[in-house]
């Protein structure tokens, strides 16, 4: 329900995304207080998705993933990481290639932009 509801909001459906994370909310919710947790359409921008994603997938691994395929990584981290804020970089978006697999490559295979060659 969440990828489907963030493919609904890229295709400006903010009622279709919010229809998705309530469905994700009705089942978490104490039983007979659905109705507190639910939101509305205008509650629904990728801030609040990425959040959402954040509190239903925490420690599964998706955190990283989500923000760099976002484009929203450089600045969560530097809102709400005030020791990761000085060090963060634009190129942290991508992963570095593991040297042995570069190593490994006919004719060498550069880096990602960034890191160490």
């Amino acid at each position: 329900y969440l990828l489907r509801a963030e493919a609904k909001l890229q295709q400006n459906n903010p009622a279709g995304a919010a229809d998705d994370i309530n469905v994700i909310r009705e089942r978490a919710a104490v039983p007979g207080q659905e109705a507190a947790i639910q939101i509305a359409a205008a509650d629904v921008n990728l801030d609040f998705l990425l959040d959402e994603r954040a509190r239903e997938l925490a420690g599964e691994g998706w955190r990283w993933w989500d923000l760099a395929r976002t484009g929203k990584l450089v600045e969560r981290v530097t809102q709400y990481n005030p020791q990761g804020a000085p060090n963060i970089k634009e190129y942290h978006t991508v992963r570095p290639i593991p040297q042995n697999q570069i190593d490994r490559t006919v004719g060498g295979y550069p880096q990602n932009p960034g890191y160490p060659q």
